[in-house]
């Protein structure tokens, strides 16, 4: 992977890259939606990732930017002009947040390579990102503390790309840990590791052929929705600022003056902010069926109260419950298509595999690929190139 991205550069532009950076794929494991909701978060890195090779350019020569799915190489004379190569915005607007935060950025060149499925709710997007800054900071000889890096990340994707995407993409890339999960608590931004609690358990992502771009789907008019009842909640009681701060006994109490819709996304992030909590008990405890449990719930509640499932996926996690070895099954990332995630033993990887690929075909005329991912560490300049 590593050579891909060197070779692709050297090739493109005809010298070697100054620098090389990976930043990996990320699963959301539980807790969805709740991050710009200031909740809680259980994610993981993956064994996939995109790998940027880079080298500082001249003025006179401008940006250059390729990839392995894109290799035609583009040239941007003025960043600030919209490219029909709309990948690049990804790049582009990193160093615009870059620049306009002071930092000594100057023209660069870009060749990207990765293995990360588009448009698989696996943050592909999240990676080219945080590959791109770490570059500039290894080219322009500056240093960023990763939270800082992932908010610099994140706001490039909502002002440069227009998607409205919360900040556990970008955290997850650069903070997660090898064989731990990453529980991150979205108010403080304070965050800590949690342990596999046995060396046995695999994580599957199965794609339901289902694509989605972020900034085209429903997923913006969700977080419209869940700003609507964190202000209804905050018109009744002055201490509610998000809906982190309300509890179920307070949805029940005011439900009869909530819009219906305004009211299911209230119900399901509230409730998924408590599996999380839930969840990182019955992992410390070694109680994966519990665990398996509450992945279950807490797609349910993403079907029935945040309506971001689909026909597909809801296929997926059905088939799932009917595999032995599997402990849980649920949607991941931002729905409306994309991918599930699985937890299981690993000794049932074979028999997971076939199940889903066949019944998946018999019940929706679809084929899909299954992702067998082990938990990876985060995001890192490979080495000097």
């Amino acid at each position: 992977m590593v050579s891909h991205a060197r070779d692709l550069f050297t090739k493109s532009f005809g010298s070697d890259p100054q620098s090389v950076s990976r930043a990996p794929g990320r699963v959301e494991v539980l807790g969805n939606h709740t991050d710009y909701n200031e909740g809680y978060v259980l994610s993981c890195s993956i064994d996939r990732a995109v790998f940027a090779a880079a080298s500082r350019s001249s003025d006179e020569d401008g940006f250059g930017f390729v990839s392995s799915q894109f290799p035609e190489v583009v040239r941007v004379g003025d960043p600030a002009r919209k490219s029909e190569q709309k990948w690049i915005a990804y790049p582009l607007g990193v160093y615009a947040v870059l620049k306009q935060g002071g930092y000594p950025v100057g023209p660069f060149r870009l060749a990207v390579h990765g293995d990360i499925p588009i448009g698989g709710g696996l943050s592909s997007s999240a990676a080219l990102e945080v590959s791109t800054a770490l570059c500039l900071g290894d080219l322009f000889g500056f240093e960023i503390e990763p939270v800082d890096m992932a908010k610099i990340c994140q706001r490039a994707e909502n002002e440069f790309v227009g998607a409205n995407c919360g900040l556990l993409d970008q955290f997850s890339s650069l903070l997660a840990e090898k064989n731990r999960l990453l529980f991150i608590d979205f108010r403080s931004l304070s965050y800590r590791t949690i342990p596999l609690p046995a060396d046995n358990i695999c994580v599957a992502v199965t794609m339901s052929g289902v694509t989605h771009t972020l900034a085209e789907s429903a997923y913006n008019d969700r977080r419209r929705e869940c700003a609507a009842a964190a202000d209804y909640f905050a018109s009744v009681n002055p201490n509610v600022k998000t809906l982190r701060d309300v509890t179920m006994d307070m949805i029940v109490a005011h439900q009869d003056r909530l819009e219906p819709d305004t009211l299911k996304r209230a119900r399901h992030v509230v409730g998924e902010n408590e599996r999380v909590l839930s969840g990182i008990g019955h992992l410390e405890q070694g109680a994966l069926r519990e665990f398996g449990r509450i992945l279950y719930r807490s797609h349910e509640s993403s079907r029935l109260n945040f309506e971001n499932s689909c026909d597909e996926l809801d296929t997926l996690v059905g088939i799932a419950r009917t595999v032995e070895g599997v402990y849980g099954s649920r949607l991941t990332g931002g729905g409306f298509g994309g991918a599930t995630l699985a937890i299981l033993d690993i000794a049932a990887k074979e028999r997971f595999e076939k199940t889903i690929i066949a019944e998946y075909k018999k019940a929706t005329g679809r084929d899909t690929v299954v992702h067998f991912a082990s938990v990876a560490e985060g995001a890192g300049m490979v080495n000097e190139a």
